[in-house]
């Protein structure tokens, strides 16, 4: 019993964690598991919108050069602002 409380204790803390931070990895896995190209662009905006505020600039460049391989068609400038909006912010 000791242990699922404390499994679902760091369960909770680990989302908590992504949830507030820039996880490179969620995204890339959204990209490649959502294959039509206007659902993409729709959950990649989401993700941006809600997570690049919690990267870092070098995360917000790997993001801006990885987006012809990780979206493909689903590429476009509404997505660029995004990570150049937040990238231009002060840290």
């Amino acid at each position: 019993m000791k242990e699922t409380i404390i499994i679902v204790l760091l369960g909770l803390l680990l989302m908590a964690y992504a949830a507030n931070n820039c996880n490179l990895g969620q995204l890339y896995t959204l990209s490649m598991t959502t294959h039509d190209p206007s659902a993409k662009k729709d959950v990649t905006l989401h993700w941006m919108k809600s997570n690049a505020k919690n990267c870092s600039n070098q995360q917000l460049v790997q993001i801006y050069n990885n987006l012809p391989h990780w979206l493909g068609t689903a590429d476009n400038p509404e997505i660029r602002s995004v990570i150049e909006e937040n990238y231009k912010r002060d840290k």
